[in-house]
C-alpha cells in the first residue's frame, strides 16, 4: 500500500490536472488583483468624499452661485417698471434692495409716482450676462457686473432697446442677498 501511495505521488501530472491548476491559479491571481483594485478605489473614494465635505471652496462656490442668481433677478426687478402698476413696481424694488439704495427707493414721492404713470411707458430689464467679481462671505458683501438690455415701450410708439452695464453691490440680509447699490458704468466711444 505504501508503494501505491508513493507511485501516485511520484507519478507525473497529466495535462488536464496541470492545466486545471494553472487555470485556478490564474483565476485566483485575477480575483486578488480585482479585489486589491476595489479596495484601493473604495479607500480613495471615501477619502475624496470626506475631503470634499470639509472643503471651504464648495461653500464659497455655492455662495457665489447664489449671489449671481439673486443679483440677476434683483437687477431685472430694478430695471423693470410698468406705468399701470407703479406702486407694485416700487414694492418689488424695495423687496430687492437694502441699505442706502432701499432708503432712496423708499423715498419715491407722490409727484415722481404721478410722473411715472403719466409717462405711459413700460420698461423691461433683461440681464444679458453677469459675473460675480468680488465675494466676501465674512463681511456678507459681493460685487457683480451685469450687462442689461432695457426695452422701453411708450404708448403709441415702437419699443426701443438700450444696453447698459452696471456695477452691482450686494449685501447678505436675513432675507437673502439684496442689492445695496446699482451704478451704471459709462460706455466709452470707440
Amino acid at each position: 500500500m505504501a508503494s501505491e501511495i508513493a507511485s501516485d505521488v511520484d507519478a507525473p501530472e497529466t495535462g488536464d490536472t496541470a492545466d486545471s491548476r494553472r487555470g485556478r491559479n490564474g483565476f485566483l491571481a485575477v480575483a486578488i488583483a480585482i479585489l486589491a483594485f476595489a479596495a484601493v478605489f473604495v479607500g480613495w473614494a471615501g477619502w475624496s468624499w470626506i475631503s470634499a465635505s470639509n472643503d471651504d471652496s464648495l461653500e464659497y462656490a455655492s455662495a457665489r452661485d447664489e449671489v449671481l442668481r439673486a443679483g440677476r433677478q434683483h437687477v431685472i426687478e430694478l430695471t423693470t417698471l410698468d406705468h399701470d402698476n407703479v406702486d407694485k413696481g416700487i414694492a418689488r424694488w424695495l423687496a430687492s434692495s437694502t441699505g442706502a439704495l432701499r432708503d432712496e427707493l423708499a423715498s419715491t414721492d407722490a409727484k415722481t409716482k404721478k410722473s411715472l404713470r403719466e409717462a405711459k411707458t413700460v420698461a423691461n430689464g433683461k440681464v444679458l450676462d453677469a459675473a460675480v467679481t468680488e465675494l466676501d462671505l465674512d463681511a456678507g458683501t459681493a460685487t457683480m457686473l451685469a450687462s442689461v438690455e432695457i426695452t422701453v415701450s411708450e404708448q403709441g410708439s415702437e419699443p426701443t432697446s438700450q444696453r447698459n452695464r452696471f456695477t452691482v453691490q450686494l449685501a447678505r440680509t436675513d432675507g437673502g442677498w439684496k442689492l445695496s447699490a446699482l451704478d451704471q458704468v459709462p460706455v466709452g466711444n470707440s
